[in-house]
């Protein structure tokens, strides 16, 4: 994801509802360096059939239910500026699918799935930062979902960034749902 300051980030933190307390099942594990997302088989193939057939730093939105951190949802970012080394969304479509759609429908961001050239399967810095400022701009989110696709491998390493560390990604697994 490339940190792109002419463009105003993903920020549907005004528009979102409170989230409820989630179920215990929701949560991620106290010890971090277990980290485990809920995810639909659904959401998997979604984003797995979009992004592996096209090229490197394609991407799009992880949806899942308001007050629950389960990914059960994949929206593809057509519109995102993909240069083969960068990816940055298309915010202004999000923004909008969001307040218009997703939002009504109980759904909120948990996150961004994008792919990397070659075997590069780690968050990059520019990443990070990009994550850090999506992070501030949606103060209810306590972590963000950052899977990395390598498409040749047809292949995806989850990574996760918690609010009270976003300058280091952990990777975590997925448990179906």
């Amino acid at each position: 994801m490339a940190d792109n300051t002419k463009q105003t980030d993903l920020n549907i933190a005004a528009s979102k509802p409170q989230p409820n307390e989630c179920p215990a099942r929701h949560k991620m594990c106290d010890d971090k360096s277990k980290a485990v997302i809920n995810m639909t088989r659904e959401a998997f193939d979604k984003m797995m059939f979009a992004i592996c057939p096209r090229p490197a730093e394609s991407g799009g939105l992880l949806l899942g239910q308001v007050g629950s951190q389960d990914v059960s949802d994949f929206f593809f970012d057509a519109g995102g500026n993909v240069t083969g080394v960068s990816y940055s969304p298309d915010y202004l479509t999000l923004n909008k699918k969001m307040k218009e759609e997703w939002i009504p429908a109980g759904l909120d961001m948990k996150g961004i799935v994008h792919s990397h050239p070659g075997n590069l399967d780690i968050l990059t810095h520019e990443d990070l930062v990009y994550i850090r400022r999506l992070l501030i701009a949606n103060p209810d989110m306590p972590m963000f979902v950052a899977p990395i696709i390598i498409p040749p491998e047809f292949r995806m390493r989850v990574m996760v960034v918690f609010r009270d560390n976003p300058d280091s990604a952990v990777e975590a697994r997925i448990n179906f749902f």
